[in-house]
């Protein structure tokens, strides 16, 4: 009799090894949906520029504002937060229908405003970063600056915005090289800066007082991405103001069918 029920007792507990040993591998999972899909490559293209080569990625052109549909609510409005995010951080984030449509990242030091729950929409900002080599590093929303009433290259009105503007908060430098999405690249003066506009439409700088003493490479830049201050005898200081919501350049909603959409499996522990 106690050998059967020392065999039953095995037999239990082996069932038991097994169940647990077949259980549903991702319990302890959520799916998650990276941003990087909701943000149409092609939509960023056509108001970048429709006439660049099919596929040419403009996203790292933007800062990217996330907004609650409950609420309105954006990381924006957060005294822990209080600034959008660059390309290469919103890219990696990820949507989680499971944690009420909450945005989570695998950056730890991002604050938690930044899980927004409810997600609803992304608003994108032109930006331009603007690298004082090891003494400071800003992003400028361009909207977010004093906008100017320009004459464009087709010889009509545009905003845009005072090159030097830009480098607020900067004593003194020796010069500027303006960088582009593609990489290429052009040096500037603080004279020539001091003289220049970019059409945030036209995508381009001028240079109203001085076009005709300027080479073609530099009087027409465009898709400026990036600023490097060489000589910069202290840290940028200027706090640069957000561009308001209403001058978002783009904005994309958020689905509210995801079954065209890829999933990850995010760890839920």
């Amino acid at each position: 009799m106690k050998k059967l029920s020392y065999l039953i007792f095995a037999l239990l507990v082996l069932f038991s090894v097994m169940a647990c040993s077949e259980k549903n591998p991702t319990d302890n999972y959520v799916l998650g949906y990276l941003l990087d899909q909701f943000i149409n490559t092609d939509s960023v293209l056509v108001h970048v520029d429709p006439t660049a080569d099919p596929g040419t990625d403009f996203r790292a052109l933007y800062a990217y504002e996330i907004v609650s549909a409950e609420d309105g609510f954006s990381p924006r409005q957060s005294s822990y937060a209080g600034y959008d995010l660059p390309w290469e951080t919103f890219s990696d984030g990820y949507l989680v229908p499971e944690d009420n449509f909450r945005t989570w990242f695998p950056n730890n030091d991002l604050p938690g405003a930044f899980r927004v729950k409810d997600t609803g929409l992304f608003r994108l900002y032109r930006k331009v970063d603007i690298h004082a080599g090891t003494r400071s590093n800003k992003t400028v929303e361009l909207r977010g600056l004093s906008l100017y009433p320009i004459t464009n290259w087709n010889s009509a009105s545009e905003n845009a915005i005072k090159l030097g503007d830009l480098l607020q908060g900067i004593a003194a430098y020796d010069s500027v090289m303006f960088v582009a999405s593609d990489g290429y690249s052009k040096t500037y003066t603080p004279a020539q800066i001091g003289e220049g506009y970019y059409l945030l439409d036209s995508e381009v700088t001028t240079f109203p007082n001085i076009n005709s003493e300027l080479p073609g490479g530099l009087k027409k830049f465009k898709k400026l991405a990036s600023l490097q201050v060489y000589g910069a005898n202290s840290e940028q200081t200027f706090d640069f103001e957000l561009a308001p919501q209403d001058s978002a350049d783009l904005i994309f909603n958020v689905p509210s069918d995801l079954s065209g959409f890829v999933h990850t499996e995010l760890d839920n522990e």
